[in-house]
């Protein structure tokens, strides 16, 4: 019976420094999901926490990606629309990744509404217009 007891006690132990040195051990806590906006035909960097091995974007149709070294990303907004970008380090941990929204025009442009015609301007010094739509009045509408 004292056998018995001993080997219990040994397992035991065994079980909690095992437990004890997996606690202790670092694991990387992986990369937040975030949602990173982006207008058609622009670009805009995504810096990164290690190196990158793998890139995988959801659709290449919406967005791609070009690496600028192993660390920095370029993600190009092709066509309007939501895709996913995820890098993967060697070990095959994430490094950054979520939804990335192209949306039609950027969030520096400005919209210019005088009755049925809008306009939508980009301004840096000067304006220049990025598009200029007219509505077709309404029916009963002059």
């Amino acid at each position: 019976m004292r056998r018995l007891s001993l080997a219990i006690v040994a397992f035991f132990s065994l079980c909690a420094a095992a437990a004890a040195a997996q606690a202790a051990s670092p694991t990387p806590a992986p990369a937040a999901p975030r949602t990173l906006s982006v207008a058609a035909g622009q670009a805009t960097t995504l810096p990164l926490n290690g190196s990158a091995r793998e890139i995988v974007v959801g659709d290449p149709q919406i967005a791609d990606v070009s690496v600028v070294n192993d660390r920095t990303l370029v993600i190009l907004g092709k066509r309007v629309g939501v895709t996913t970008v995820f890098a993967f380090d060697a070990q095959g941990r994430a490094l950054a990744g979520g939804q990335v929204l192209v949306t039609e025009v950027s969030a520096d442009a400005v919209t210019v509404q005088r009755g049925a015609n809008a306009s939508t301007y980009a301004c840096d010094g000067r304006c220049t217009v990025l598009t200029s739509t007219t509505s077709a009045p309404a029916a009963g509408q002059p």
